[in-house]
């Protein structure tokens, strides 16, 4: 008797009650259509608002992505509406067109450039401050560096790296006679 009570106490728990509208019936127990319309709903509600938020992060992103790479407010309105209209095509959309260089790249290249060009147009230069020095100069102006010396034969610039000088053919770092500083030279052709 008490095993045939409780199948039937089973038996009425797995078929539910009849007359209640909204119930799912299993043998485990009672669950409510409610309560999962209402979980969809959070799920939904959960997604829907992290969909929201990434597509604020990527119009965030192309909004600093773009000004680090123009400066043209029309090109930066645009790139953030076609990723705001289209969203995520919009944003491949914007990753394929968007400038190759950054502001900075840019102007890092263009100091190259200009670096370059300075230093194949212009062969008389500062090696300490690569500031344009004319070519007969012996110390640059601006830092003090020397840059040549003269020969102390004939009083001709020389190169520091010269051996020799190549108007003279003396050795350009010590002197085949006693020297006379230039000031003594001329005046003794002047008052002799």
């Amino acid at each position: 008797m008490v095993s045939s009570a409780r199948a039937r106490t089973a038996g009425a728990a797995c078929q539910g009650r009849p007359g209640l509208p909204g119930l799912i019936r299993s043998c485990r127990g009672i669950v409510r259509l409610e309560n999962i319309v209402d979980i969809l709903r959070i799920v939904g509600l959960v997604l829907g608002f992290y969909y929201v938020l990434l597509l604020f992060a990527a119009a965030v992103w192309t909004y600093r992505d773009i000004r680090s790479r123009t400066q043209d407010i029309m090109a930066q309105v645009l790139s953030i509406a076609l990723v705001l209209v289209l969203q995520l095509p919009g944003l491949i959309l914007y990753l394929l067109m968007r400038p190759k260089q950054t502001l900075a790249e840019k102007y890092e290249r263009a100091l190259e450039e200009e670096y370059l060009r300075r230093d194949i147009e212009d062969d008389h230069v500062c090696p300490s401050c690569q500031r344009g020095v004319e070519d007969e100069f012996i110390i640059c102006p601006y830092c003090m560096t020397e840059l040549r010396r003269r020969c102390p034969n004939c009083e001709r610039t020389v190169d520091l790296t010269w051996a020799l000088c190549p108007y003279c053919g003396s050795s350009a770092g010590a002197p085949s006679q006693a020297v006379v500083p230039a000031t003594d030279r001329t005046r003794q052709t002047v008052y002799s």
